[in-house]
């Protein structure tokens, strides 16, 4: 009986420690975390936005300043710029060679260069539309005289192709044949000479 109640004073006193204990650890707990929010009011509190300003007394002397964004004007004036100073350099070139150029500086062999280039290409489209219709011809006997049904399917798909290629062809060599007239438009006006680009086709 004296054992059991002495039993009974230990849990009663192991109990009420442990009460102690968890109400020591979670006043301690709570405090902590009291103190952390404090701490980080108060950083809060004392930060504020730096301005640009400011800002650029922090950056290291490497690290290149952030040059300021250019506007469309300046973008257009800069390219302005960098074609007239394109087009006095040309002249100087010309100067140096002695070799006559026009209003832009643009020289003969600039001229001459660049207009039997264009025709060239108007010329190989002509080929190519004479190639590809002398094709269509072929393919067309073909098909008429094929009496196998698939073999016919086969050629009436090559048919159909080389009308696409055609109709491509034709685009091109429209805007081929307008470039040309475009050069020698742009090259009148430009003070060339007509013998500049009026040369044979190559």
């Amino acid at each position: 009986m004296k054992k059991l109640a002495a039993f009974s004073v230990v849990a009663l006193l192991a109990a009420a420690f442990l009460a102690a204990f968890a109400s020591m650890a979670r006043a301690q707990s709570l405090g902590d975390l009291a103190n952390k929010e404090k701490e980080r009011r108060t950083a809060v509190k004392n930060d504020r936005v730096i301005t640009e300003d400011e800002a650029s007394k922090y950056r290291s002397a490497s690290e290149p300043a952030k040059e300021p964004e250019k506007t469309a004007a300046q973008s257009a004036s800069e390219k302005t710029d960098g074609e007239a100073a394109g087009a006095v350099s040309s002249k100087e070139k010309a100067a140096e060679s002695d070799e006559p150029v026009d209003f832009q500086g643009r020289t003969e062999s600039y001229w001459r260069k660049t207009m039997s280039e264009a025709r060239q290409n108007v010329k190989n489209l002509e080929n190519e539309s004479n190639v590809l219709a002398l094709k269509l011809n072929s393919l067309q006997d073909l098909f008429y005289k094929e009496a196998d049904g698939y073999r016919r399917e086969t050629v009436q798909r090559e048919i159909q192709k080389t009308y696409y290629e055609q109709d491509l062809n034709k685009q091109k060599l429209e805007k081929a044949k307008a470039a040309v007239q475009e050069l020698e438009s742009e090259a009148r006006k430009s003070g060339a000479l007509p013998g500049w680009i009026e040369g044979r086709n190559p």
